[in-house]
């Protein structure tokens, strides 16, 4: 049986929400606005999404959509590690590392999107825009690597921060309800 409780973001919270998603909306720029689609910037704008991701779980105490937001910070932060220190390089090609990477950088931005913006469709159009450009980025990846376009992987990376930095923004004020199981 599960009962409906409201669950008040601290203030703390809603601080940490507007930080992080002004944080992700300056590293959208950055990223965007890179001239070439660089291994470096790419793995330091994932890498730094990553860190303070999981910075920003720590604050953030709303249980909707949690486990999708801690999903998102680890994967940019391993594909970050990844791509910046070249670990495991020998062991996974970069063009599927960076394929499914993305896939599920989509996947838990789309998820978290549902889970925690139900109450706003702006914020929940905003996830689900970024996760479907990751996730489309992730697929096609390993089908043109090592050809693909200078300017695309900016570009993704700039949609996907954009709109989940927009949706934390556009989230940030609002009350949470969340089922908890009695």
């Amino acid at each position: 049986m599960s009962e409906e409780v409201e669950v008040e973001p601290t203030e703390p919270a809603k601080r940490a929400d507007r930080f992080y998603g002004a944080f992700l909306i300056l590293l959208a720029i950055a990223s965007a606005t890179a001239p070439l689609f660089a291994e470096a910037t790419l793995g330091w704008t994932l890498l730094l999404a990553g860190l303070i991701g999981l910075t920003w779980l720590m604050l953030d105490r709303t249980p909707r959509g949690r486990r999708a937001a801690a999903g998102w910070s680890v994967i940019a932060l391993a594909l970050g590690l990844y791509l910046v220190f070249h670990i495991l390089l020998d062991v996974i090609p970069l063009g599927l590392a960076i394929g499914a990477g993305f896939i599920i950088l989509g996947l838990a931005e789309f998820l978290f999107g549902m889970e925690r913006y139900s109450h706003s469709n702006g914020a929940r159009i905003a996830m689900v825009i970024g996760g479907g450009v990751a996730f489309i980025f992730g697929v096609t990846v390993p089908f043109v690597w090592p050809g693909i376009p200078n300017w695309s992987g900016g570009a993704t990376m700039g949609v996907m921060f954009a709109a989940f930095g927009v949706a934390l923004e556009l989230g940030a004020p609002w009350r949470h309800v969340a089922k908890i199981n009695a």
